[in-house]
């Protein structure tokens, strides 16, 4: 990793640095680091995302364990294993609170959302059948057996994780039985990445009502304590009844996600009664009125938004300007893999360029290149209840790190970093990932992946699912 062909690190550096991938490619994620391991990241730009450690054109990073130890614009470190990171922008992991993982045997199927045929979301549909709500909860959601879950939510993680997005709240609104939600937290497990596991119900079809009860059994059986690199959480549609929910939250001291519909819940007696507490994560983030919308930033709530999502299925309304104006700004996330590829790129640019129009048309203030970069990576930690964990290079948090590739040609030279990462870069850039302190990508390949095996786990679901529910698209169509 040098921008210099000819300046290579000594020899023996080379011994070590191939003896870490080896060991961080055979070791299990749960594994973790090593306390005493240190690795030096080595003359790249740094983009740090905390103010007070700064910023630095030519810097270093090092790790010890798993969380980053120092960052400055030169470490001596005689111990570590160097990194040569000339030629590359070293920031923090971006972070993604909401997408639904079980998706990801049918990603792209859904080309545009089209309108439904009835006032029903779920019941009706165009004869395409491209629709999401009814496609994904009407069609493909009760065909969904255990091993689709695990295909698709693992497809989705290794993507993310790909991609350069470190952590991942898998909102699983399809726990349809117990060996549902086990295989979507294996699958979690197996991705390597930090995750939360939020736990919800399915929206239409036959299933076996076992949540939210479930949940005690799924805390018992894989989530221990805070200290794990995966967790878990409850999700709900903001509309759904709480009065079951709310108890199990309290008992098992749980955060919520929340997808579109809260603005219908009493907000301020959910607060009061403090059966809200400021751990609820609000994806999408729109609809709310100017004094729920405050009632939620007073409380320490968090929000997040779907660019490419919201300009789709929304028409192009994305919350985002409002809750700025309002003291709370929120984070990006993905979503939905049955419309777009997961990738935080694609939303930063989405968002930039759509507070672009606003401000164009309307006045409105637009958000500056660090502030959607904030929004990718500190803003969303928050969102995913791990921002005191993550999200900035700050000594202390955990090594959750990206090399981006500047020697690219789209993005070289390099000039403004912030310009580069939001409008330059893209997924081909991620040349190296470390998720708690471990390599997970390096030189643009997952380590201890076998892609193979996952792809052809991915068809064999995409198969079935496709002629189980009678799909009336080709397998791969061409359809407009």
């Amino acid at each position: 990793m040098s921008t210099d062909a000819n300046a290579r690190p000594d020899p023996s550096s080379d011994r070590g640095l191939r003896e870490l991938l080896d060991r961080h490619a055979a070791g299990s994620p749960a594994a973790g680091a090593g306390a005493a391991q240190q690795i030096l990241l080595r003359g790249g730009s740094v983009l740090s995302m905390d103010r007070a450690v700064g910023d630095f054109a030519v810097g270093d990073v090092l790790i010890v364990g798993d969380r980053v130890a120092e960052v400055g614009p030169s470490i001596s470190a005689p111990e570590a294993v160097v990194v040569d990171a000339r030629g590359h922008i070293v920031l923090p992991g971006f972070c993604d609170p909401h997408i639904h993982c079980w998706e990801g045997s049918l990603g792209r199927i859904i080309p545009e959302n089209v309108p439904q045929t009835t006032a029903d979301p779920v019941a009706g549909a165009p004869a395409s059948g491209r629709s999401y709500m009814y496609a994904a909860h009407r069609l493909f959601g009760p065909a969904c057996r255990p091993a689709d879950i695990y295909a698709g939510t693992l497809n989705t993680l290794l993507t993310a994780l790909d991609a350069g997005i470190t952590t991942v709240v898998d909102n699983m609104h399809n726990a349809r039985t117990p060996e549902h939600s086990d295989a979507a937290v294996e699958a979690l497990f197996a991705a390597g990445l930090r995750g939360v596991h939020a736990m919800g119900k399915p929206r239409s079809g036959k299933w076996a009502e076992t949540f939210p009860e479930d949940a005690h059994r799924l805390r018992a059986q894989y989530f221990h304590g805070d200290d794990q690199l995966c967790t878990m959480r409850l999700y709900a549609a903001g509309s759904d009844e709480l009065t079951e929910l709310l108890p199990i939250r309290k008992e098992l001291d749980l955060w919520f996600s929340f997808d579109s519909g809260i603005e219908r819940q009493d907000l301020p007696g959910l607060y009061a009664s403090g059966a809200f507490d400021g751990r609820e994560a609000i994806n999408h983030a729109n609809f709310l009125s100017r004094q729920q919308r405050q009632v939620v930033v007073d409380n320490g709530a968090q929000v997040n938004v779907c660019p490419r999502i919201e300009s789709q299925f929304r028409y192009g309304r994305i919350p985002y300007g409002e809750w700025v104006e309002q003291g709370l700004r929120p984070g990006l996330s993905n979503d939905n893999p049955m419309t777009y590829g997961i990738d935080m790129f694609a939303e930063m640019r989405a968002l930039y360029l759509t507070q672009r129009v606003d401000q164009h048309r309307s006045g409105e203030k637009s958000a500056s290149l660090r502030e959607i970069v904030q929004s990718a990576t500190q803003q969303g930690a928050n969102n995913c209840g791990v921002g005191d964990l993550v999200g900035s290079l700050t000594p202390g948090k955990k090594a959750d790190i990206v090399l981006l590739d500047a020697r690219k040609p789209q993005l070289f030279p390099r000039n403004n970093v912030l310009c580069s990462v939001v409008q330059g870069a893209d997924v081909g850039c991620v040349s190296a990932v470390l998720v708690n302190g471990r390599i997970v990508k390096w030189d643009g390949r997952l380590l201890a992946v076998d892609l193979a095996k996952v792809q052809g786990l991915v068809q064999e679901s995409h198969d079935y699912l496709l002629d189980t529910v009678h799909w009336p698209h080709a397998s791969v169509d061409f359809d407009d």
